[in-house]
């Protein structure tokens, strides 16, 4: 009897991976219909003839900064570079213990000033303000730690313009990204209250001057894999969530907020380690409850390049950080859970999160148990195993592929060997890699050390991440 029930549950664990491919396999599929929508609107549209005058949108870009003396410079450098008509930096230096104001400070030639500062979100101590001389009004907040969602949200109370680009210290942006992610505010500024963006590894690829010069694929099996999980997730998926006004996630990498929404929400929440998905989730809860119309969209065009982990022990403790900020996202907002009143959101994408992300590692555990013991006892057909393995193993490297040929389209990896990585790698990835990923994220689901909300990256700049001329 035991051994029946087994072999039952051995094959619906392989079942539920087979769905949950075929419903990735829907949204690379819808994806795919929107990024082609996008190219024809890049090629052919006037929105960046309309962006490039004084009447853009004015838009602060808002940079959270903890410890991050070894690229500070070089990533401010690059963001005061960004090609827009109207904008601001406001960095906010979260009691980085390392000489990060001191930095700033020094290489920025800024100076203290007294200015008044608007407290519409409560945050922790504000030391001090900053302001420079340069082309680009560059303002920097000194304030006590108090984790990234506080720091972004003293970021909000000083910015000055109606929109914030929430963003990392560790990125660097494409020239036009801001220009394009805004264009998606101008279409429709009633309705729009966050874009998000195409966040890309940048491991490996070579700088100069603070601007990517060439994009490659990293040589680190580590960093390779991430890149793979990057396009499966910016290139397969957002797009199709954006078509349907249900995207969970607005990345913090790149996030572009109307600041009045956000602050009608109480910003972001402190010390939650999944502040970004919490916020956007916040905001489709808010307008929907109260019948407001919106739209949270993504725009794919909008890319930036981050700092990835290279080393395991750091991967490690970003997807315990990440699955834990899942798990209080599935718990705050399991009422949204099939109910009808929050649209797409609530009734496919969220359930979505909580059975293909939240649950997923528990069933493949369970699973790596189970399937064995039931084959053990005879209980589970060999041949049909077989099958359902091979099917999904089969669509999830179709996903991989398609993943890969969507990205294709933005021509960043070129030359026959990063095309040979990423193969090898979408074929390689399910023969440890992404069980040992699956281990991390059982572990999120006990307690033991906190995990710090900034996430404990070790940083080494963009300027050594990046390959030598």
């Amino acid at each position: 009897m035991i051994g029946d029930l087994l072999g039952i549950v051995g094959e619906g664990i392989l079942i539920y991976f087979i769905l949950m491919q075929l419903y990735l396999a829907y949204l690379a599929a819808r994806s795919a219909a929107v990024l082609r929508r996008s190219h024809h609107l890049g090629r052919f549209g006037r929105i960046t003839e309309m962006l490039s005058s004084r009447t853009s949108p004015p838009v602060s870009i808002v940079i959270p900064a903890y410890n991050e003396v070894a690229g500070i410079v070089d990533s401010v450098r690059s963001m005061s570079l960004v090609r827009y008509p109207r904008l601001e930096l406001v960095i906010v230096n979260d009691g980085s213990t390392d000489g990060t104001l001191e930095t700033l400070v020094a290489a920025l030639s800024l100076e203290r000033v007294t200015i008044p500062y608007r407290g519409d979100i409560p945050t922790a101590e504000i030391r001090g303000i900053y302001r420079g001389r340069g082309a680009t009004d560059l303002t920097v907040i000194d304030k006590a730690n108090g984790g990234r969602g506080d720091a972004l949200n003293a970021g909000l109370n000083a910015a000055r313009y109606p929109y914030a680009l929430c963003t990392d210290a560790d990125v660097i942006l494409d020239p036009e990204c801001l220009m394009r992610a805004m264009q998606r505010v101008v279409e429709d500024r009633e309705r729009t209250v966050a874009v998000g963006g195409n966040v890309r590894p940048l491991n490996g690829c070579r700088l100069e001057l603070g601007h990517l010069v060439d994009a490659e694929v990293p040589k680190g099996i580590i960093e390779r894999m991430q890149v793979l999980e990057y396009l499966r997730t910016f290139v397969a998926s957002r797009p199709a969530w954006s078509d349907m006004n249900a995207h969970p996630l607005v990345s913090g990498a790149f996030g572009v907020w109307k600041r009045s929404a956000a602050l009608a929400v109480g910003g972001f929440t402190r010390g939650h380690m999944g502040e970004d998905m919490d916020l956007t989730m916040r905001l489709h809860r808010y307008h929907a409850d109260r019948g407001i119309p919106y739209r949270i969209v993504y725009e794919p065009s909008a890319v930036i390049w981050t700092e990835v982990p290279s080393t395991r022990r750091v991967l490690r403790r970003q997807r315990i950080r990440w699955h834990r900020g899942l798990m209080s996202a599935v718990r705050d907002f399991m009422p949204m859970t099939f109910n009808p009143r929050y649209g797409t959101l609530g009734l496919v994408t969220w359930p979505a999160m909580v059975l293909f992300e939240y649950l997923a590692p528990m069933i493949e555990a369970a699973g790596w148990l189970i399937i064995p013991l039931a084959l053990a006892l005879g209980t589970l057909n060999s041949s049909s195993l077989l099958w359902l393995a091979a099917i999904a193993f089969g669509v999830g490297l179709a996903n991989s592929l398609i993943s890969l040929m969507l990205d294709e389209s933005y021509g960043y990896f070129n030359s026959p060997a990063d095309a040979s990585r990423l193969l090898t790698m979408a074929l390689i990835e399910n023969l440890g890699l992404r069980q040992m990923t699956v281990v991390w994220r059982i572990r999120a689901l006990f307690g033991g050390r906190t995990v710090r909300a900034w996430g404990d990256m070790e940083r080494r700049g963009v300027a050594g991440l990046a390959t030598g001329p």
